[in-house]
């Protein structure tokens, strides 16, 4: 994880400065010598402080830092783009709230319709100028308006839970019944006392920010690629501190201890010294190279994964683009309809008042505007999924 990584980079810097111990020894003989003489004493200490620093390695060291900090901007990269996936699965939450809130608020128009139209056909039946058919077949259509208005609300309660659940809200709402706070009307008697009121923004409104992903280009610095770059750097950089960890290693330490005794003297002296060290391995067994091996591959291998990831930018943008394009085209197209729909099915019910058109007419024309409004709906709110993928690619 990030802590350990983060101890570990603390560590090697430190091991570039000097490094100070306070050491002690304690040392008990049964025979000090042989033949044993007066003059050595069966116990020996020393203690005192020692300071101890790497004059030169060739960067072997600075290499491993090195490769560590890399590594940690890998991490760091990772995190962006947790939080990059975070934004979008809200955004994409989001998004479906509007969507089941839109399609509340249509079934609820829809069922407000048919309710008006079963009360005036009920009426006619009364006054004699229609069948007892065409009040049944109004009232079973009404029904079938408020069963699918009662499923809107368990989608967008299912929608609801799932946005709070992500947005870290807690709180307990009742989902039973929400309604879209955007309904400018009552709802019909019968569908149940709303029980939560819904205010987001509808799905015709784009934020600049959305609007700006469409006329973006995919990010060449997305962290969804650094991560890998990042890592292929770390390993090349490890490369290069196991290449100088061949080299001689020079070292300077020094000493001051208080010692017991002093060759065959009993008597306690403060002993100081000072010396320079350097060694440089002869035989490891091939463990350098074996991970000098490992660390190549592992160089390659992500730099590799970093081509992939572009690649697969790159098509998922140009698949969102042409998504994009082909939406708008769409959502011109259900302007048209949902206007034209809304208009003929006016039209269809005043025929079937005039006794031009029967009631299957009228059906049909309900339900094609009712399809032609949720038809829409959801291209909108396809846009702006697009966008938004748009957005975490940019």
């Amino acid at each position: 994880g990030m802590g350990a990584l983060g101890t570990a980079i603390g560590f090697i810097p430190a091991s570039l400065l000097p490094r100070f111990t306070l050491d002690g020894v304690f040392l008990y003989q049964t025979e000090p010598f042989a033949p044993p003489t007066t003059f050595a004493p069966d116990r020996s200490y020393v203690v005192g402080p020692s300071v101890t620093w790497t004059l030169w390695d060739f960067g072997a060291l600075r290499g491993s830092y090195d490769a560590l900090r890399a590594l940690a901007r890998s991490s760091e990269e990772q995190q962006k783009l947790a939080a990059t996936q975070s934004v979008l699965s809200a955004r994409l939450a989001y998004f479906q709230v509007a969507l089941a809130c839109e399609q509340v608020r249509l079934l609820a128009e829809s069922v407000a319709v048919a309710a008006a139209q079963y009360d005036d056909i009920t009426k006619r039946h009364d006054a004699g100028s229609v069948s007892r058919i065409d009040v049944l077949t109004s009232h079973q259509e009404e029904l079938q308006r408020r069963k699918d208005f009662l499923a809107a609300q368990a989608s967008l309660g299912g929608a609801l839970r799932e946005l709070l659940q992500l947005i870290g809200d807690k709180r307990r709402y009742d989902l039973t019944h929400p309604v879209d706070a955007h309904q400018g009307f009552s709802l019909p008697a019968d569908l149940g006392v709303p029980t939560l009121t819904v205010d987001v923004d509808v799905l015709s409104r784009v934020s600049p920010a959305l609007a700006r992903a469409a006329e973006e280009r995919w990010d060449h610095a997305h962290p969804q690629i650094k991560v890998f770059a990042r890592q292929a750097e770390a390993a090349r950089l490890s490369i290069a501190g196991l290449e100088a960890s061949r080299w001689p290693r020079i070292q300077l330490s020094a000493q001051s201890a208080y010692e017991y005794p002093t060759g065959l003297a009993r008597r306690n002296v403060f002993q100081n010294a000072i010396a320079l060290t350097a060694s440089v391995p002869l035989f490891e067994g091939g463990q350098t190279a074996s991970q000098i091996s490992q660390q190549r591959h592992l160089a390659n291998s992500a730099e590799r994964r970093r081509e992939l990831a572009a690649e697969q930018l790159a098509r998922d943008w140009e698949r969102a683009q042409v998504r994009l394009k082909l939406l708008r085209d769409l959502q011109a197209l259900d302007d048209r309809r949902v206007a034209e729909s809304e208009e003929l099915a006016k039209l269809v019910y005043d025929s079937y008042t005039n006794g031009r058109s029967t009631y299957n007419d009228v059906q049909i024309a309900n339900l094609t505007a009712l399809q032609a409004k949720i038809s829409a709906a959801q291209t909108r709110a396809s846009v702006l999924v697009q966008l938004a993928q748009l957005a975490a690619l940019a």
